[in-house]
């Protein structure tokens, strides 16, 4: 009798313990908090840094299509027009070096591209730079469209994506990571044919290498696709 009582009273626990499980098993997972940038850490690690556009994506619904194959003139532009980003506090423009030619790489270790950047002249995209303090990262502007841009459309609204920024390597540290640095620009649109879409660029930053004694007009580059 008193091993059946003993059973019993187990039995009882554990369907408690097993209740109470799963309880708390029902409880949703708390949400992770947003990630959240630092303005001026964002803005000294951009500042006066040069950006490749290695791709763009727009996503629709459960769609996703890589705008460098439906438009085959921007990865040209992209080649062309190196960024550069002019901000303070948060607050500046993106504007593009004057000239950019790519050559073969026999240099650098791995997959890095080099290019010769123009470093004197640097040209305006119209896009503006402005914190944004409610989440807590970098937002960006177009402001007219030009001609070296004639793809941007005026009064579009973009973010960086606080959890894709990881560009605060230097050269070497670039070289040895296994993920390579790089951030996302986000913006979302509504499509006369699709509806709501979102697009997501990618930038990557790039790295002076060489620069010839007394040479002010252009410097060789580096950057990981």
């Amino acid at each position: 009798m008193k091993k059946l009582l003993l059973f019993a009273f187990l039995c009882i626990v554990g369907a408690g313990m097993s209740a109470c499980g799963k309880k708390d098993n029902d409880q949703p997972d708390p949400r992770p908090e947003p990630v959240r940038l630092d303005r001026d850490t964002v803005s000294s690690w951009l500042a006066r840094n040069s950006f490749f556009i290695t791709d763009a994506w727009r996503f629709a619904g459960k769609d996703s299509v890589d705008m460098y194959k439906v438009d085959t003139l921007l990865p040209l532009y992209a080649k062309a027009a190196i960024l550069n980003f002019y901000i303070e506090k948060g607050a500046g423009s993106i504007m593009f070096h004057g000239g950019a030619r790519e050559f073969p790489n026999t240099e650098i270790p791995g997959n890095a591209r080099t290019f010769d950047l123009n470093i004197r002249i640097f040209l305006p995209t119209e896009m503006n730079l402005v914190w944004d303090e409610e989440k807590g990262t970098l937002g960006v502007e177009t402001a007219r469209t030009t001609s070296y841009f004639p793809m941007i459309i005026p009064g579009k609204k973009g973010y960086l994506d606080p959890a894709s920024f990881n560009v605060k390597m230097s050269a070497e540290q670039a070289k040895a990571a296994v993920v390579k640095p790089s951030m996302k620009f986000i913006y979302e649109d509504d499509d006369p044919k699709l509806g709501k879409v979102t697009y997501k660029i990618t930038m990557k930053p790039m790295y002076q290498y060489y620069r010839e004694p007394g040479q002010q007009a252009s410097a060789k580059y580096f950057v990981y696709p």
